[in-house]
């Protein structure tokens, strides 16, 4: 059936109407939405969404248009690579899509609603059996997800069989992980004890409850995860020793060590200003409960027993692209609109340099890893990265609204805006993505 015309966006509603999945995810989600077209016939698409139900299902009108809570806009080519398995969330992220009225912010509350709003737009033309859902009519045209284990998944180093160093090529001093290896020698050797937190503790005095609230939030949401990734990252070590990748695992071990670093940094910042470590929990958030205590460990531990390439990918995409290319980053632009905006806590604002620093290897490497694992695997792993993005974007998302959520709207300390902290978790994510895209084409 033709896209964007009278009689598919009357069949998308029905397939809607007659969808669980897409009933269940959209419980809480109503407003109207628009999909238009950029180039050809500029046809848009209207739907009428409230709790669950399509109430209306048609080409858009002039006023359709002018009234929608959502509009999302694209040339065809990209709605056809969103009709045929790129998540509209990551379509969004990646300039794909663009969401032309709306904020982003509000949006990603319901990411899975809209993921199984696009996804009964698949199922048309598997038209359902009376009684029979339009997912299971879909189920019966699909084809099982490919397996994600791999030959020789978990098994442990025997003996070795000569060194790279004494009996193969040697060092790869060009390999980029010894580029970052190098960087790390020479920018990341630094004592969290030298940094002086003492002018930090009079600024502190003078702060609003709110404003040391936040600041103690951020903190809060960095420290934990920080330890997290401390505990959390030796099965990726381990795969890169069982893989014989000894430039990789050379780098890894500072960045083993710098991750510990960092929460020494954090542990002497709440000495400093005596914030009680044993309270500071108050601030994970549903969302950050998921991510650190759920998702993140399960990822790098699956590594134990699956050291396939899609669960490598798997796993980097949860530590490098959401923890640290997501929510790191966007701590750290935080950190910089707060204090050196504000010219307060001088201790953390070197910190938070010295931290960034070293996150920026920790992601260039990820990137790295992702994007040697798309040439050398192709599309499996590249749809494992997408899978993945999908799943935990809107958690690392929520992780940033929640946040904000806790104080009063307009009323936010240091005159925050929620949508800019949103928006730029999007740039970070959309920059490093193309990067891993352009191994995946071969043009980068």
């Amino acid at each position: 059936m033709e896209i964007f015309t009278q009689p598919w966006a009357e069949a998308w509603g029905r397939h809607l109407n007659l969808s669980e999945s897409y009933r269940d995810a959209a419980a809480s989600w109503e407003g109207s939405v628009v999909l238009q077209e950029t180039d050809g016939s500029g046809a848009a698409i209207f739907l009428d969404l409230h709790r669950g139900e399509c109430r209306a299902a048609r080409l858009a009108s002039v006023a359709d248009v002018a009234g929608a809570e959502y509009v999302l806009s694209a040339p065809r080519a990209n709605w056809e690579k969103v009709l045929g398995g790129t998540s509209p969330v990551t379509a969004l992220l990646t300039g794909t899509l663009k969401l032309t009225r709306g904020s982003l912010a509000s949006l990603m509350p319901h990411t899975r609603a809209a993921n199984e709003l696009v996804a009964t737009a698949r199922t048309i033309g598997a038209e359902p059996a009376p009684g029979e859902s339009a997912q299971r009519a879909a189920a019966r045209t699909s084809e099982p997800p490919p397996e994600t284990g791999g030959p020789g998944a978990g098994e442990p180093i025997v003996r070795h069989a000569g060194f790279q160093t004494t009996s193969g090529p040697g060092l790869d001093f060009g390999h980029p992980a010894m580029e970052l290896w190098s960087k790390a020698k020479r920018l990341g050797v630094w004592n969290p004890e030298d940094i002086d937190f003492s002018v930090d503790r009079g600024d502190w005095e003078t702060l609003a409850d709110d404003q040391r609230d936040l600041l103690l939030r951020l903190a809060a949401l960095f420290q934990a995860g920080e330890e997290a990734v401390t505990l959390d990252l030796l099965p990726l070590m381990m795969v890169m020793a069982r893989e014989g990748r000894l430039e990789e695992e050379m780098y890894l071990t500072s960045f083993l060590w710098e991750e510990a670093k960092h929460v020494e940094v954090f542990a002497r910042f709440f000495a400093a200003v005596g914030a009680d470590p044993a309270l500071l929990d108050r601030y994970h958030t549903e969302s950050y409960v998921r991510l650190f205590e759920e998702e993140l460990p399960a990822a790098l531990g699956a590594l134990h027993s699956d050291s396939s390439p899609r669960a490598q990918a798997r796993a980097s995409v949860t530590y490098n692209l959401v923890v640290e290319g997501v929510l790191a980053e966007t701590g750290y632009h935080a950190y910089q609109k707060i204090l050196a905006d504000n010219g307060i806590l001088p201790g953390m604002q070197k910190a938070a340099l010295l931290l960034q620093q070293d996150e920026s290897r920790h992601l260039a490497y990820g990137v790295h890893l992702l994007s040697r694992l798309v040439r050398e695997h192709g599309d499996p792993v590249w749809e494992t990265i997408s899978e993945r993005m999908d799943e935990l974007l809107p958690v690392g998302i929520g992780i940033i609204n929640e946040a904000f959520a806790a104080y009063p709207e307009g009323r936010m300390p240091f005159g925050l805006e929620p949508d800019v902290f949103v928006d730029f978790a999007r740039t970070q994510f959309e920059k490093r993505l193309a990067h891993v895209e352009r191994a995946r084409t071969g043009s980068g």
